[in-house]
């Protein structure tokens, strides 16, 4: 006679592809009235839109806009990605930003965890309007002749004669 009901069954974090949970007491019935055997679940992992996983470490792609690229204020909803002061003044596209210890969790150790590499994409629109458009231009024209890092930090580099 078969039975259908409810399994509730615990996966363990950092399981992989063609790992199997076993569930004591679930399986065949034993012969001769013997005690129940166990049931294997084999599990498969679903590829994930935005994340993908390669041993213990999580990889990512995050569009971002231009003027969060500049202000470096981003944070990302769905990574829980935050700016950190060691990151470079301005973000270029395809900055890739590690995340220690955020990855997949070691099955073996516990204490062990991998990296997530988040790697920024700097958004270009496709369309302005007139609004947008004027003040990119004024923007423009507000950055001319500062784009160097060292003339926008108030600090002129000496030429090499001058250092003599």
């Amino acid at each position: 006679k078969k039975i259908r009901k409810p399994l509730k069954v615990t996966i363990p974090a950092g399981v992989d592809n063609g790992i199997s949970v076993r569930v004591a007491g679930f399986g065949e019935p034993g012969k001769n009235g013997g005690p129940r055997g166990d049931l294997l679940v084999g599990l498969q992992v679903d590829s994930h839109p935005i994340f993908q996983r390669q041993d213990y470490d999580i990889f990512s792609t995050v569009p971002i806009s231009f003027a969060d690229a500049a202000w470096r204020g981003y944070q990302d909803p769905d990574t829980g990605w935050r700016d950190h002061t060691d990151n470079p003044s301005w973000y270029t596209d395809r900055y890739t930003y590690q995340i220690k210890g955020r990855g997949v969790p070691s099955r073996r150790n516990k204490n062990l965890r991998g990296d997530h590499y988040v790697t920024l994409v700097v958004q270009v629109p496709e369309k302005l309007n007139n609004e947008q458009k004027e003040l990119l231009r004024k923007f423009d024209d507000a950055m001319k002749g500062k784009y160097k890092p060292e003339e926008s930090e108030g600090k002129k580099k000496k030429s090499f004669k001058e250092k003599s």
